[in-house]
């Protein structure tokens, strides 16, 4: 069995269609589906957006479905231009922007005390076909020069609300997690919003055959 999250329903809807044998089902509160896909059994959940809601139906996947790995799909932000619009990305590592003690204790941003570390790793060693680079993620939409600049200060590329959340679930389950992502918009260029709304669809399209290459290495 492998597990997937997809903040969205607009993210997901092709690759739900490409599904075999699917059923619907619920993971939590949140709209979930199984099935199959390139033979592989699968369970699909629309976490929603954000850490929280990630993380819980990351919890609740691995709790009931048990899966040898768990996939984070979708589309994520650029900060800057190291990688490109509507291209897909593997990600190597991810850490969370917005968690901040460096006030209370001499520490890098992102640090968290229990893991002892800032970045969590992913599975992407097998996935050659695609680039690789690094994920922030927060609990926001961040458009702002502020947060480009912390971002691109970690050494993280992309920005996004849910992939870090997924890969510290991950690591306290000991499950690999695989995280790819869709540039659906690069800060500095044009309103971020705006690309996001007119990239969205054409990433999503082409998740289904995204994937079927990531399936193929594992």
């Amino acid at each position: 069995m492998i597990g997937i999250i997809i903040a969205l329903k607009s993210e997901a809807k092709y690759f739900i269609k490409k599904m075999e044998n699917v059923k619907e089902a619920s993971v939590l509160d949140k709209k979930a589906y199984t099935g199959e896909f390139c033979g592989k059994k699968i369970v699909v959940a629309i976490s929603g957006i954000g850490k929280v809601s990630a993380a819980l139906t990351a919890q609740k996947i691995i709790d009931e479905y048990a899966p040898e790995y768990l996939i984070n799909f979708g589309s994520v932000g650029a900060v800057n231009n190291s990688v490109n619009v509507l291209e897909y990305y593997v990600v190597d590592k991810c850490m969370q922007y917005d968690f901040d003690v460096t006030s209370l204790d001499p520490v890098p941003l992102g640090y968290i005390q229990e893991y002892d570390r800032v970045f969590f790793d992913c599975l992407h060693s097998p996935f050659n076909e695609f680039k690789k680079t690094s994920l922030a993620t927060g609990d926001r939409f961040s458009t702002g020069k502020e947060d480009a600049e912390l971002i691109s200060n970690q050494g993280c590329a992309l920005r996004d609300m849910e992939g870090a959340a997924i890969a510290q679930v991950c690591a306290s389950d000991n499950i690999p997690a695989i995280i790819i992502k869709g540039v659906s918009d690069v800060y500095g260029s044009e309103s971020e919003q705006d690309q996001f709304i007119k990239n969205l669809d054409s990433l999503a399209r082409n998740f289904p055959r995204v994937i079927e290459k990531i399936f193929n290495k594992i």
